[in-house]
């Protein structure tokens, strides 16, 4: 069957996959791999990686942390905006958060860092357009030095740096976190609830679809017999 060369991979094997064609490849290796990371399963998760050739990570993730924790600021930058599927509001507020964390990095210095963290303040973060009340915050930062991020902290720093900058990136660029597991609950939540005949929480199972037999339901209501003699002793007393 002829493909499109959207459809094959870079591997010469069709990207899409399942029984209806829905199921992207690469999508589906990188998922797997961040379940086994996050099972602590390192090995297996690295040799999928290895014999698939899809990494966990694209590229430009490496890149952006290799370059944020070097603190190369201009470089960061250019990692963000050559990241697909940023609109503009996203690829400003990501290019706050660079150049916020290089300002306080400034200001932990002392004095000697209060006149490049001015210059980045005016040339870097006010042209970008974000609320002004975070610039006027940055300002007076620059006074009372509140935020200000001192050199035995930058490493702890620049990785939840990192890792605000992914949140505000497309899922592709980084896998959120249980994402398989999300994937796997939601279709047995889905067929349990429409499962006709469910009444056995404890029956559902990965291994097959989820389906409760006729013969669960229960022949006799011993409750309502219960209520129907309660409601003829009680006419009686009448």
């Amino acid at each position: 069957m002829e493909m499109h060369a959207s459809s094959v991979s870079s591997h010469g094997e069709a990207r899409l996959g399942g029984e209806r064609g829905l199921v992207d490849r690469e999508e589906l290796v990188r998922v797997i791999a961040q379940s086994l990371y996050s099972l602590g399963y390192r090995r297996a998760a690295a040799a999928l990686e290895a014999e698939s050739g899809m990494p966990l990570y694209p590229a430009e993730h490496d890149r952006l942390l290799f370059d944020v924790m070097s603190g190369r600021w201009d470089a960061c930058v250019a990692a963000i905006r050559a990241v697909a599927g940023l609109g503009d509001r996203e690829r400003a507020a990501a290019e706050f958060l660079v150049w916020r964390g290089h300002f306080l990095e400034l200001l932990g210095i002392g004095d000697a860092g209060l006149p490049r963290a001015r210059e980045v303040l005016w040339r870097r973060i006010a042209p970008l357009g974000v609320d002004r009340e975070c610039v006027h915050w940055l300002a007076r930062a620059m006074v009372s030095c509140e935020g200000a991020v001192a050199p035995d902290a930058v490493v702890g720093w620049r990785i939840g740096l990192f890792l605000d900058l992914v949140d505000a990136f497309p899922p592709w660029f980084h896998v959120p976190s249980g994402r398989l597991e999300l994937l796997v609950e939601n279709a047995v939540v889905k067929q349990v609830s429409s499962c006709v005949y469910h009444n056995l929480p404890d029956e559902v199972t990965l291994f097959e679809d989820h389906k409760c037999p006729e013969e669960q339901i229960p022949s006799k209501c011993s409750q309502g017999s219960i209520a129907l003699d309660k409601f003829h002793a009680w006419g009686r007393g009448l």
